[in-house]
Order: C-alpha cells, then structure tokens, then sequence
C-alpha cells in the first residue's frame, strides 16, 4: 500500500509522526507495511491467510452502523500463541520454539532441510515456569536432548527425541528454575532458581548448575534479590549473569559480572555498573555481547578479548525489552565459522551487524514489529523470529539473510480467520503534543470497510485503549479485537503514554512517581488531538482498559474537565491503595513506590489519585466487566462504581462472569464482553448499529436519553462537575 493509498483510507490527516529514529515530521508514516514490501514477503512456500478483495460497492451509512464480517468468535478466538523465542540445536541444526496450546507449554521444532514441525511435549506435561512469577526462558535444547520446566512440579526434565519420554532430572522439592543454558565441554547446565524452601513466603533466588546427567545441583551465587541470564562461554571457563536488588525493576538499576568457573567455584573477573544491563552472552571467539541502556537507548555493545568495547547499535531505538520475563533476546550470533556478523531486533527493525566494519542493514521483511528473540540458522544464511504487523498476527518465520524473503514457519498453529484484506485497518504511528511542553505516542486505527462509506461531514467515535504493565508498549500487529470495531465504523488510538518502553530510558523514567498523572493526561491529550484534527467526534469518545490499565482509563473518566464521554473497565484497579496493601509478587514489591511514591510519606497520592475516592467527579456511562472468582482485584469495587452510577441516573453495566478470575478464560466469554462493550458505546453515542447484539443490560438508559434530549443532563453534568472539583 502506497502512501497515497493510506491518505484516501484516513483522509487528510496532518500530523506529526516519529519514526523511533529522532526524526520528526508532518504528514503520515504507516509503519506497519506496504505493497511494495508485501510483493517480498512471500517467496516459496509463503502463504498469504488474508485475501485480497477486488472490487466493491459501497453503501452510504453513519459510522458505528456498518456490518462486518469479523465476529466476535473470531475476535477472540485463541492462536497457538509462540511464547519462547526460538532456540538453535547447535548439532542437529533444528530450530525449537515453545507455544501455548490448550492451556499448556508445548516445544516443537523445525527441520530447515525438509520444512518438517515435529511436537516434542507429551500430553501430560506443560514446558512452563514460574520463577519471579512471570516465568520465561522454560527450555533450552542441545543435540537433541531438551532440559525443560515442568509447570506441574516445577521440575527440570530431560527428554531425548520428540518420541522420547521424559525423564526428571531434578529432585529439590519447592525448586523452580528458568532462563537455562547448556554447556557441551561440562556436561552441565546453568539455571537462575527460586528456592522456596518450605513453600511458604518468597522465594531465594541464585545461579545454580545442574549435571546434565545425575541432575546434581550446585547453587554458585545468591547473594542478590534477583538474576537473570546465565550464560558461559563455549570453554567452559567464564560465566556472565545479571543481577539486582530491591527496590529497584531490573529496567531501573542493575549489575552484570563476569566470573571464572573452576570445580564449581566462582572467581569474580569484571563488573558493570550503571544504568539497565540484559541479554549477555559470549560466541564462539569468546567475545562477550551485552545490552546497555548507558546512552539513553537500549544498544548492543561487544566487548572484545582485548577489553575494548563497541556500541554496535548507536541508534536512538531499543533493542530489547522490559524484563519482565526472562529467556528473551533480541540478537544472535552467526554461528558459520568465520562469519563475523550478528543480527539484532532493533526498534521495528531487523538489523544485521558486520562485526568487522561495524556496518549495518536493515534486513526487508515486510514485517514491522519483532518480539521474543531471534536465532540464526545452523549455515548462518537464515534467521528465525517472532514477527508480524498491522494486517497479520505474530508468527514464527524464516527469513533469508540475503533476500529478505520470509517463509512462515506453521507448526500446529490455526491459520489467521480469513479476513479480506479490505476489512482490515493497519495502524499509524503518531506523536501529539501532550502536558509541560512534551510529546506522547499513539497507533491510530481508522474506520475501513469496502462496503460502506460515511455521509460527508460525518466523524466516528473514538475508543483510546490503555495498555497494561505500565511498564511495557501498545502493539502494532493484527488485533481481530480492534478491528471488530474498526470494521465497523470507530476509530481506536492505542496510547503509549509517557512511561511506555521502546522510546528510550528517558522516556520509560518519565512516569517514576507520576502513575496516575502522565499517563491519564496523556490519553486525554491524544483524544483531543484527533477531536483538534477533525478526526473524531467529540461528543463519542470512549476510553477501555484492563486491570492496571482500567485504573488510567478510570483515572481519566474521573479527572476534572475530562473530555471523555463513556469509558469500559476490565476487571479495573479503581485504588491505588488496594494495590500497595497486597500481598504481591517479591519481583513488584516497591514497583508502586517507583511509580507512586511511597504510600506512608506519600498518603495524598494515592487519595487523589484515586478513581474510588473521587467517585463523585465520575458522571459519564461506564460499563464494568468483572469474574466472580478476581482474588487479585475484588469484584465489589466495580460493582461500588457500578451502584453509585446508577443511583446517579447514569447509564452504567455490570456484567459478573461466574468462575473467572482475574481475566476471562472463556472465549465465549470474552466474545460476550466484546458484543457488550460495542452495544454499550453504540448505545450511549446513540448509534443505530446493525450488528450491535447483546443481552447486557444497561440501567438508566432511555430515562438518561430523554434527559440529554430535553437538556436537563447537561445541566446534571456540570454541577457534578463544580461539586467534584
């Protein structure tokens, strides 16, 4: 797709994008694809799941009232997600990966020389981990031999061929163990543990080596809170690891030491310090690579044997991730004897470094967003990765070094829905100005359907979505959820608000203490940037988030002059304090400190703050969706909001899933949340959709509809408004 086939879709839109690369500049940037790069993507064996539609006539009807033939079943229902990046054996040459599968960690692997997927897990086994709760890093494999975690038991287990029956390797009772690495001179592996002793309380974390063959253990270190990324070096000799302390998140503060491994002992050689350290691994010559946010910007460096060191990325993009789970990692080395060269993920980039020149390229995919990690072939002339865009969902696929051409790697994994391609609205990355003089982030997905068009002058509602962590980034690869509402006629902008990761540490630092501030003005800032640009229409804008994210969604729902006009919440955080008294995981303990401050110095943040507390400045429809089992946030908070909502006169939902948790687990569920949520704003916009089914019911909706038609609820909503403030 051209860049004038992009401003018919949005019409014209003016602007100002940013291109992760400090370059800043009017008109649109469509990051995700275009024609030119798709025409590469295939070459033999690609097949395209969208299909492209011809021709078509278009009927003339209001947004919100178009009919689509995305359905919420096929919104929601699940891929086998790829969870752990890929894994090279470095003996057979097969490529091993981890998905999600009926609830379950199951490894495949894939024969580069016949294209052959083989499942290894047998069905009464989940490869999967829990160490800092978030898991990661679950297996490693070498001449096809797998080490995995067992999720039932926490165990690790060796299994030898995909027929093969695994075998227990490990028998510390209360043990879990992730982010492993085998080493061929020593027979051993290398694996960051959590010891929770007696099974109570937090668990005791280290570096520990397993015999690969007796599963006999040694724990080298545990002097620190936490470690991640053990790796050694092919002689056996040196051991790299990262490790940090409380209260700091391993994206604030860390170390990485390099130590000398004899008989199981350790002999501290180097330390580095300052700053956010990850990913650290030696290759073959022995030289030592390492991410280093030290410039403001997550780059690659190479220390070579001489002790000199290259910044082998100086680009204003990140490579790499927040740390929240571990075993990821965004580069590999060439492992062809006398290729000097690494390939790395760098911002939406896949970029190849001569180690010798210290040249780059970037690598044409047709592909914009590449997560989990990346691995070379066996020759060096492939490279396996976790990729997708604005039109396909992330999948794993081979790419040729030298074409760019890319070939899907399937395994057992559902084809994407067959969607027309017309249908399907691919994301603009923008930047709006936002509070003290500064600048947020967005992806912008506009109304499209081939089969209908909006009367001239006409503009669709807007919902904003929140994404989660806080510390993580909205995504620019197919989402079937958004595009359920964008094929029918709304507009969605999913905000990177200050704190989000991928624009750098100064960036990612600007929501330190101000959770609650920053990102709620943020999300108002970019709604009324499009209201600003005559994009959306004011009076129809909606904002949705999920748990932590529903409490920026609440946040902004209940701040003094808000300009939002409905809001949904997803098993939302309504008080920060609620989240300060529990009992979380060790790995999050001060993170609401760093984000709010610290609750006994600081009490009147956490009041002001607080969408619970200053409920009566919250006077627009809000729909709650809740499970009747949350034990993380009780369902009387949402159904508290839902009463008083009410009891003004408001039109509000609550729709309480008996059995689910915290999050659905029923695809029938989420699609029943999805159809209400869209009948929820289609109602309160007073949109007449076609397709808007659901049996949610919504209190006070015809007496609210009256109200605002004779005048009376505008004069409601401001003195609402002057009590609250």
């Amino acid at each position: 797709m051209s860049d004038g086939d992009q401003l018919t879709d949005l019409g014209r839109i003016d602007l100002t994008i940013h291109t992760h690369k400090n370059v800043a500049q009017s008109g649109v940037l469509t990051i995700n694809y275009d024609e030119s790069d798709r025409q590469g993507v295939g070459g033999e064996g690609t097949e395209e799941r969208v299909q492209q539609r011809e021709s078509v006539t278009s009927t003339e009807a209001e947004y919100g009232n178009w009919r689509s033939p995305i359905t919420s079943k096929m919104a929601v229902e699940e891929e086998n997600t790829v969870v752990e990046p890929p894994h090279l054996d470095p003996i057979t040459g097969y490529v091993f990966w981890c998905e999600e599968l009926d609830g379950r960690g199951v490894v495949f692997h894939y024969d580069p020389e016949n294209g052959e997927v083989v499942r290894w897990t047998p069905y009464n086994y989940d490869v999967r981990t829990r160490v800092h709760e978030y898991g990661g890093g679950s297996f490693t494999v070498h001449n096809n031999s797998l080490f995995f975690s067992n999720g039932l038991d926490g165990a690790i287990y060796r299994q030898e061929g995909p027929q093969g029956t695994p075998t227990r390797l490990t028998n510390t009772k209360n043990r879990r163990y992730a982010d492993g690495t085998y080493n061929e001179k020593l027979n051993t592996l290398f694996y960051v543990v959590e010891d929770h002793g007696e099974g109570k309380g937090d668990g005791k974390n280290g570096v520990v080596m397993v015999d690969a063959s007796t599963g006999r253990e040694k724990v080298l270190i545990s002097h620190a809170d936490f470690f991640a990324s053990p790796r050694v070096s092919q002689d056996g000799k040196k051991l790299v690891w990262v490790q940090w302390n409380l209260p700091n998140m391993p994206w604030d503060e860390n170390r990485m030491f390099v130590a000398q491994v004899t008989n199981g002992e350790l002999a501290i050689i180097k330390f580095f310090q300052h700053g956010s350290m990850m990913m650290p691994s030696f290759d073959q010559n022995d030289e030592l690579f390492y991410v280093h946010d030290s410039t403001g910007w997550w780059n690659l460096y190479r220390v070579t044997r001489r002790g000199f060191e290259n910044n082998l990325t100086p680009e204003t993009q990140e490579v790499g991730w927040p740390v929240w789970r571990l075993g990821r990692k965004a580069y590999d080395i060439n492992p062809r004897l006398g290729a000097r060269e690494a390939v790395v993920i760098c911002g939406h980039d896949l970029t190849v470094v001569d180690l010798a020149s210290l040249n780059r390229r970037v690598i044409k995919t047709g592909y914009n967003t590449y997560s989990l990690g990346v691995a070379y072939s066996l020759t060096g002339q492939k490279v396996y990765v976790v990729a997708g865009d604005g039109v396909r969902s992330s999948r794993l696929v081979e790419v040729e070094m030298a074409t760019g051409l890319t070939r899907e790697v399937r395994g057992d994994q559902p084809p994407t829905p067959p969607v027309d391609m017309a249908y399907l609205s691919p994301p603009t990355l923008i930047q709006f100005p936002t509070t003290q003089a500064d600048f947020a982030y967005g992806y912008l997905y506009m109304p499209k359907n081939p089969d209908f068009h909006a009367p001239t002058g006409s503009k669709p509602p807007l919902v904003v979505r929140v994404h989660g962590g806080p510390t993580a980034a909205a995504q620019s690869v197919l989402n079937l959820r958004y595009q359920f509402l964008t094929s029918r006629g709304f507009a969605i902008l999913d905000v990177d608000y200050r704190g989000s990761s991928g624009y750098g540490k100064l960036y990612r630092n600007k929501l330190n203490e101000m959770w609650g501030v920053y990102d709620v003005e943020d999300v108002l800032a970019g709604a009324s940037h499009l209201v600003e640009q005559r994009l959306v229409d004011k009076e129809k804008l909606g904002i949705e988030g999920r748990s932590v994210a529903a409490y920026t969604a609440l946040s902004a729902l209940t701040i003094p002059g808000s300009i939002f006009t409905a809001g949904a919440s997803y098993w939302g955080v309504s008080d920060p304090e609620m989240l300060a008294t529990m009992n979380t995981s060790k790995l999050k303990r001060h993170y609401l400190e760093a984000l709010i401050g610290n609750l006994d110095r600081h009490k009147d943040r956490y009041v002001t703050r607080s969408p619970l507390r200053n409920h009566q400045r919250l006077h627009v429809p809000v729909i709650f969706f809740h499970g009747s089992e949350d034990k993380v946030v009780p369902s009387d908070q949402a159904k508290g909001l839902y009463d008083l909502l009410k009891s003004k006169g408001l039109p509000t939902a609550f729709m309480l899933f008996p059995g689910e948790g915290h999050g659905l687990i029923s695809c029938e569920n989420e699609a029943k949340a999805l159809e209400a949520e869209f009948f929820f704003f289609t109602q309160v916009f007073n949109i007449t959709a076609a397709d808007a089914i659901s049996d949610v019911k919504i209190s006070n909706l015809e007496l609210w509809r009256n109200e605002r038609m004779n005048g009376k609820w505008r004069k409601i909503e401001e003195r609402t408004t002057s009590i609250g403030e």
